[in-house]
């Protein structure tokens, strides 16, 4: 009975380890991987980051805003398989350090903080030019001024449906190329639009590791 009992057991956690390596197998093909393209896929509810690699810059009418170092984080919403639909993230942070950022807008001495004004969506395109499609985006922008603080909110809304960023596997960035953001709410001293671009990258997925994320 004991030589029964221990061969059902060997039987039963043979069979959990090959439903465990199936299940390993079975995680991989999605539009988002870590460590290489067609690596390991990044799991729903993980985290990604990404720091300022390319100073993002906000151009108005009014004067240019610049700055050097920040920060991009997103949750990974859904992942499906490569060519059967778009990664979503929730995009939580799209942040910039005051001070490493200049203004050069009228009547404005420095800039006080930028931020995101609630979660933005970003739709993953997988394919030969992969995308980030950023739709709902509220960046919040505060400068200091001589009558006191001046706080802007540009981003999707109006003509502008959506701001678009290339990803790139070989440096796992994202690139904004100028891209029109419209004035969603502010003083009458915010400029009605203007137009913004910079990069964030390496993009990592800090749930597993800090690993590289690529794009199928």
């Amino acid at each position: 009975m004991r030589t029964r009992t221990l061969a059902l057991t060997a039987v039963a956690t043979v069979g959990l380890v090959l439903g465990a390596a199936g299940q390993a197998g079975a995680a991989t093909g999605g539009v988002l991987t870590v460590g290489s393209a067609g690596g390991t896929n990044v799991n729903v509810n993980d985290i990604v980051k990404g720091a300022i690699n390319s100073d993002f810059v906000f151009t108005t009418s009014s004067g240019v805003i610049d700055c050097s170092t920040g920060q991009f984080t997103a949750k990974v919403t859904a992942n499906p398989n490569k060519g059967t639909g778009n990664a979503v993230e929730s995009i939580t942070q799209l942040h910039a350090d005051p001070a490493n950022c200049t203004t050069t807008v009228v009547g404005t001495f420095s800039v006080v903080s930028v931020e995101i004004n609630g979660p933005a969506t970003g739709n993953v395109v997988d394919g030969t030019s992969p995308k980030l499609k950023v739709t709902s985006l509220d960046e919040q922008v505060t400068l200091a001024s001589f009558l006191g603080n001046v706080t802007c909110d540009y981003g999707t809304t109006g003509s502008v449906t959506e701001i678009d960023g290339s990803l790139s596997n070989t440096t796992n960035a994202i690139s904004f190329a100028t891209q029109n953001v419209n004035l969603i709410s502010g003083s009458g001293l915010c400029p009605s639009s203007g137009t913004f671009k910079g990069g964030v990258g390496p993009v990592l997925d800090t749930t597993q590791s800090s690993k590289k994320v690529f794009v199928n």
